[in-house]
């Protein structure tokens, strides 16, 4: 952890996550938050706005699926941190950059540093080496086929496949491979460019290797 904020402690954040999945347990939450706190620093955000919102921002929250966690997780903040004093404004900071820190939500778009500095943060752990640990773990955990077709196969505006058939490969073209395009500041994107490079270089040997076995 970057700092311990006198409004909660660690311990007490990790309890909240004890029902998150393997791709958005309260370990992705640290490195979300470690990169948040770098993001902050090196772009002058205020950091105890960035850091709670990076605590937070994936709460699961009963009777709340993923597509709407981000509404659900900002909800949870804004009583969470106003019952333990944290100022208006900067509820209101981190309410916006939970909302707004989903990709696949374009409607809420960050408008705030503090907001960039934590949708930056959590889509660089969906980058690199990381990123692609993640897809698979979430496609394992529901049961879904890890490789159907190479990369090239997949029509990047086509139609998505439904259930077992959607597989990491797919995961990259629809999201992991758009995502640093989307980055808000100068320290994300450099980072983001790195970590892009890895994992085109990942699912191109991916596709070398289950070709090789078709044949």
């Amino acid at each position: 952890m970057p700092r311990v904020q006198t409004l909660y402690t660690v311990q007490e954040i990790r309890q909240l996550y004890e029902q998150g999945d393997a791709a958005h347990d309260f370990d992705h939450v640290l490195r979300v938050t470690r990169l948040a706190d770098l993001l902050a620093h090196a772009e002058g955000a205020d950091r105890q706005v960035v850091e709670a919102a990076a605590l937070l921002h994936d709460v699961p929250v009963p009777h709340q699926g993923r597509q709407a966690h981000h509404l659900a997780a900002a909800a949870f903040a804004q009583a969470f941190l106003s019952e333990r004093g944290m100022p208006e404004k900067q509820v209101e900071n981190v309410v916006h950059a939970i909302q707004a820190h989903r990709y696949r939500d374009p409607s809420i778009q960050p408008r705030t540093l503090e907001a960039k500095c934590l949708y930056d943060a959590d889509k660089l752990d969906a980058m690199g080496a990381m990123g692609v640990g993640r897809a698979f773990a979430y496609a394992g955990a529901r049961g879904h086929r890890l490789w159907t077709q190479p990369v090239h196969k997949v029509p990047p505006d086509g139609q998505q496949p439904d259930g077992v058939d959607y597989t990491p490969v797919h995961e990259f073209v629809y999201k992991l491979a758009r995502l640093a395009e989307t980055l808000h500041t100068e320290t994300a994107r450099a980072i983001g460019q790195e970590r892009h490079a890895f994992m085109e270089q990942f699912f191109h040997q991916l596709d070398m290797e289950m070709l090789w076995a078709d044949e």
